[in-house]
C-alpha cells in the first residue's frame, strides 16, 4: 500500500471549466513560488473546482488526472507525461550500469575495530556491484573490498557506522536480609512433703492408717534444681529429691534465664514446702549484607558466585557414595541497553546457605534457599527493588495442670508460660550503571 503523501503548501480555491492546463500550471508555479517547466507533450483542457485545498495537491491531483508527472529539482519542476519520465529514469538506470562496468576498481582494506570483520561481511556484500568482491582477514580482523570507488566509500561509511563500542554495563545486587527472634518463658516447680507418724511425734491416732507420708511425685534425674536450699539437697529436710508436685521449669543457667528458690520447713520437719521460679527471655537481631557485583557487555550473560560445596553421603544399590550440593551467592544477568539509556535485565539471583541446625538422618546439613528471577527494566544509575519475602513466626502456649491452673490467680501455681515471636525479610536490590554509553553511541 503506497504511503500517503503529506502537502504543506498554501491553501487556495480553484474554479474552472475547460482551462488550457498550461494557464493552470502557470496559476499554481505563482502561488507556490516554483519554477514549472512542460515539455511539448503536456497539453489539454481542465475543468476543476477546489475549495480550501494546499495548491501541491492540487498540482498533485491535476498532473495524474491528465496521466502525467513531475520531477523536482530544488525550486524547479519539471511536468512531462508518466512514460516519457519512466523511459528516463530507465535509460538513467542503464546508463549508470554501463558506466559502472567501465569504471575501474580500487581495492581498500577497511579496518574493524570493536565488532568481528566476519559478522560485518554479508552486510556489506549487499552495496557491492557485481563486479566487486569482498573478503575478511581474520588475523588483522580487516575487511578486504575490491570495487569501484563510489561502492567502497559506501561499504566504508557503513563499517564505520556499525563498529562501534559495546555498551559495558556494571550490574550491583544488594541482598539484605533481617532476623529478629524474641523468645520469653516463666516456668514454675513447686513441691514438698509433710509426715504424720510417729518418727515426727504426729501419729493420725487411728488404727489405719497410723502412720501417713505424702510427698510431690513430678520429679525426673534431669529436674533442674539449681537455686534450691542446699539443706533440701543434703537430706536434712526432706531428701535429697525436692518431691516436687508441679514441675514445669524454664531454661535457667549460663546464657539462659534465672531462677529463684524457696525451702520452708516445720521444726521437727514433720512439713516441706520447696518452691523454684525460674524464667528466661531473649531477644535479638541480625542483618546480613551480600553484595555481589559483576561487568558485562550488552547482550552477554555473565555469572558472579561464591558458596561453599557440601559433601553428601548417598547410599545406593553401587554403594556408598559422595556427591556434593552447592550452598552459593549466585548473581547471574544478561543486559540489554536501550537507545533512551535504559538497561534491560534477565536476572538470577540465588543466596543459599547450609543450615547445620535442621540435619538429616544422617547429619547431613539442609539448605535455605533464596532464589529471585524477573526480567525488569531499570533506568541507568537508578536502583530498583527486584523483590522481597517477609516471613513471621510467633506462638503462645501454655503447660497445665488440668483443672487447677484454671483456678484465678492461684492458676499460676500449675502452669508455666513460652511466648515466641521470629521475624525474618529479605530484600534485593538491583542498580545497573552504563559504563561506556557516550563511546558507544559514537559521541
Amino acid at each position: 500500500m503506497t504511503a500517503k503523501r503529506r502537502y504543506t503548501g498554501r491553501r487556495i480555491d480553484l474554479d474552472f471549466k475547460g482551462a488550457d492546463i498550461h494557464n493552470i500550471l502557470r496559476l499554481l508555479a505563482d502561488v507556490g513560488q516554483m519554477n514549472i517547466v512542460t515539455s511539448d507533450e503536456v497539453k489539454g483542457e481542465v475543468t476543476i473546482k477546489m475549495r480550501d485545498v494546499p495548491w501541491d495537491q492540487a498540482l498533485d491531483v491535476v498532473l495524474r488526472a491528465k496521466g502525467l508527472g513531475s520531477v523536482r529539482e530544488g525550486n524547479l519542476v519539471r511536468v512531462a507525461p508518466l512514460s516519457v519520465l519512466e523511459k528516463e529514469l530507465e535509460q538513467e538506470i542503464a546508463r549508470q550500469k554501463q558506466i559502472t562496468e567501465v569504471l575501474p576498481t580500487e581495492t581498500r582494506l577497511i579496518g574493524v575495530s570493536y565488532a568481528h570483520a566476519s559478522s560485518l561481511q554479508d552486510k556489506a556484500r549487499d552495496l557491492l556491484s557485481p563486479r566487486g568482491k569482498i573478503s575478511v582477514d581474520d588475523r588483522t580482523n580487516n575487511l578486504i573490498v575490491s570495487d569501484v570507488a563510489r561502492n567502497l566509500q559506501l561499504i566504508e561509511d557503513l563499517v564505520r557506522n556499525l563498529d562501534t563500542q559495546t555498551s559495558q554495563v556494571v550490574i550491583e545486587a544488594r541482598i539484605v536480609e533481617m532476623n529478629s527472634d524474641y523468645a520469653r518463658q516463666i516456668g514454675i516447680q513447686w513441691g514438698g512433703n509433710t509426715f504424720m507418724d510417729a518418727a515426727h511425734g504426729n501419729p493420725t491416732g487411728l488404727v489405719f492408717p497410723y502412720n501417713l507420708g505424702i510427698g510431690g511425685g513430678a520429679d525426673d534425674s534431669s529436674s533442674p534444681m539449681s537455686g534450691l536450699v542446699p539443706a533440701v539437697r543434703t537430706g536434712v529436710a526432706g531428701g535429697a529429691n525436692p518431691n516436687f508436685l508441679v514441675n514445669m521449669p524454664a531454661p535457667a543457667g549460663l546464657s539462659t534465664g534465672s531462677a529463684i528458690g524457696l525451702t520452708l520447713g516445720s521444726v521437727a520437719g514433720a512439713f516441706n514446702l520447696n518452691l523454684r521460679l525460674s524464667a528466661m527471655e531473649s531477644t535479638g537481631t541480625v542483618r546480613i549484607v551480600s553484595s555481589p557485583r559483576i561487568t558485562t557487555m550488552d547482550n552477554i550473560d555473565a555469572t558472579i558466585e561464591q558458596g561453599v560445596s557440601i559433601p553428601v553421603s548417598v547410599v545406593s544399590a553401587m554403594g556408598a557414595q559422595t556427591q556434593f550440593v552447592d550452598a552459593k551467592l549466585h548473581l547471574g544477568v544478561k543486559p540489554h541497553v536501550t537507545n533512551e539509556g535504559t538497561v534491560l535485565l534477565t536476572v538470577m539471583v540465588t543466596n543459599n546457605q547450609p543450615d547445620f541446625v535442621n540435619t538429616g538422618s544422617n547429619g547431613n546439613p539442609s539448605i535455605q534457599k533464596k532464589e529471585a528471577k524477573t526480567t525488569m527494566l531499570v533506568r541507568d544509575g537508578d536502583t530498583a527493588v527486584i523483590g522481597g519475602i517477609y516471613t513471621r513466626n510467633s506462638g503462645l502456649s501454655y503447660t497445665k495442670v488440668p483443672f487447677f491452673s484454671d483456678i484465678p490467680i492461684l492458676g499460676w501455681f500449675f502452669r508455666s508460660r513460652k511466648e515466641n515471636d521470629n521475624r525474618t525479610e529479605m530484600l534485593i536490590f538491583l542498580t545497573p550503571r552504563i559504563v561506556n554509553r557516550a563511546r558507544a553511541l559514537g559521541q
